[in-house]
């Protein structure tokens, strides 16, 4: 009876392993299809955009432009000259320390905001895209380390660059 009870044991094991081990391969069967097929990005996080999302980009970028140029209740349709209210500026103090620079663009479908931080002889300058957006576009995005601003009052400077014109507004910040 005893060796019975064992082989039954022994052979339950088996059966256990042999089906863990189908399910695992079949989920990594699974997992490798996924990543293979772009459904998921665990493995191969791309750190750049493949040719065909940046074709993709550029259409859908001049698609954006086509609708805003050929609608005729839309005021970018035929550029007014922008003016600094059309650039609204803030900074926000990070928890971290850094400086992080708000942007909202009226009007503004297209261009590069270029960012300047002077105080005294010290200058911090980065420059991002413009996003586009319907309600309102806004640039890429900055934020100055902590390490990069002394205490004290900057001016803070965004210039926006669209089609070949130039719209600059400034605010002052204290860093403390």
């Amino acid at each position: 009876m005893r060796i019975k009870s064992l082989k039954r044991s022994t052979a339950r094991k088996k059966l256990i392993l042999i089906i863990t081990a189908i399910v695992l391969v079949g989920l990594i069967s699974t997992f490798v299809i996924l990543e293979m097929t772009g459904i998921t990005h665990f493995i191969n996080n791309p750190v750049s955009k493949t040719v065909d999302q940046n074709k993709e980009a550029d259409t859908n970028s001049s698609d954006k432009q086509k609708l805003i140029e050929s609608d005729p209740n839309n005021s970018t349709a035929t550029p007014a000259e922008h003016t600094p209210s059309d650039i609204s500026l803030s900074a926000s103090h990070e928890a971290d320390g850094s400086v992080a620079i708000l942007t909202r663009l009226k009007n503004y479908s297209d261009g590069t905001c270029d960012l300047t931080i002077e105080s005294n002889n010290n200058a911090h300058t980065q420059t991002a895209p413009v996003i586009y957006s319907p309600a309102f576009s806004t640039c890429a995005g900055f934020s100055v380390p902590a390490n990069t601003l002394a205490n004290g009052t900057w001016q803070i400077t965004l210039s926006v660059t669209s089609k070949g014109k130039v719209n600059t507004n400034t605010i002052s910040v204290e860093i403390q």
